[in-house]
């Protein structure tokens, strides 16, 4: 049995188990492929110096995920993270009905559960965006002149 990591959304208690290693990176993978261009091009808006040059690029960058957007690959990676989340006492969620008519509700929910799934993962790579590298953890290989094969 997984660890499970108690969230409150909105006055609403969650437990959520973390993903084991191969489906995590399996979800992470599928996440990075629907946002990691976009998000690496709103990231260049933080290089313009006129507001207007910086909505041209958050505007190109939100063109980019919506072109990229299936509605089945989308509903299939939510109801994937969802389903690691149980509401109350440990009750399953019953995704149609739980959701419905909160769609805000479901995204807030969805944020604490990428929270527990890939926090530490998205930590390091803030940090690193950042300049900084973390305490413990991955460090830049020395390079021996060597080729490795």
């Amino acid at each position: 049995m997984r660890q499970l990591t108690d969230k409150f959304v909105d006055g609403e208690a969650y437990q959520v188990s973390q993903f084991g290693a191969s489906q995590g990176l399996k979800v992470l993978t599928t996440l990075t492929k629907l946002v990691g261009p976009s998000i690496s091009m709103a990231f260049g808006a933080e290089g313009q110096t006129s507001e207007t040059a910086q909505a041209e690029v958050i505007g190109r960058a939100v063109n980019a995920l919506c072109e990229k957007l299936d509605e089945e690959k989308v509903l299939n990676l939510i109801k994937t993270l969802i389903d690691t989340a149980l509401v109350g006492e440990g009750k399953k969620i019953v995704f149609e009905t739980h959701f419905q008519g909160r769609l805000g509700h479901l995204f807030k929910v969805l944020k604490a559960v990428l929270e527990v799934q890939y926090g530490d993962f998205l930590s390091d790579l803030k940090n690193l965006s950042a300049g900084v590298m973390p305490e413990e953890g991955f460090r830049p290989m020395k390079s021996t002149g060597e080729s490795g094969g």
